[in-house]
């Protein structure tokens, strides 16, 4: 018995962050919500009924306001406590600069301040310019199919297939 309540206090312990984010289906509900409440609105306005109708629009604003947090609370990189933000959405500058060693650029290529929506040559998908500990410098984990890459005093995600960068994160390395 001790040994169950222990293994439930420590799922209750996990489970308590993995709340805090939008699971996958999450947003699918909210919209199922919002279509609900638009119909239940189309119903009022065609009974007539005033005080029915400012309820169901009150309803309909309220779900469409969970859907914009939910969805918020999926994609929002601004949580990161490592940088601030730029003005788009995916640059930042770090705060804290990190010794990495030193670099060596491909041959052929020199620093170029890389933005993102540009293209990463080929050369530069390398192990050896990986970030491999992304943690240990501040940056998070990178999904399925990215890669943290260094360039020069810079860190690069992109796309492991194309190159693209998806986020840059300017003058972290020193």
């Amino acid at each position: 018995m001790r040994k169950f309540i222990l293994a439930t206090a420590a799922l209750a312990s996990l489970a308590v962050p993995l709340a805090a984010q939008a699971y996958p289906g999450e947003l699918r509900d909210d919209r199922r919500e919002i279509r609900q409440e638009t119909r239940d609105l189309n119903r009022a306005q065609l009974r007539g009924d005033p005080r029915e109708i400012r309820e169901q629009r009150g309803d309909l604003r309220e779900a469409r306001q969970e859907f914009r947090e939910d969805r918020n609370d999926r994609h929002d990189w601004r949580d990161d406590r490592r940088g601030r933000y730029e003005g788009h959405r995916t640059e930042w500058r770090a705060d804290r600069r990190y010794d990495a060693g030193r670099y060596y650029y491909p041959r052929g290529y020199s620093y170029r301040a890389w933005s993102v929506g540009g293209y990463v040559p080929r050369s530069y998908w390398g192990e050896r310019y990986w970030v491999g500990r992304p943690v240990a410098y501040g940056l998070p984990y990178a999904a399925r199919g990215l890669r943290w890459i260094r360039v020069g005093p810079d860190a690069l995600l992109i796309r492991a297939y194309n190159g693209a960068v998806v986020r840059v994160v300017r003058g972290i390395f020193y």
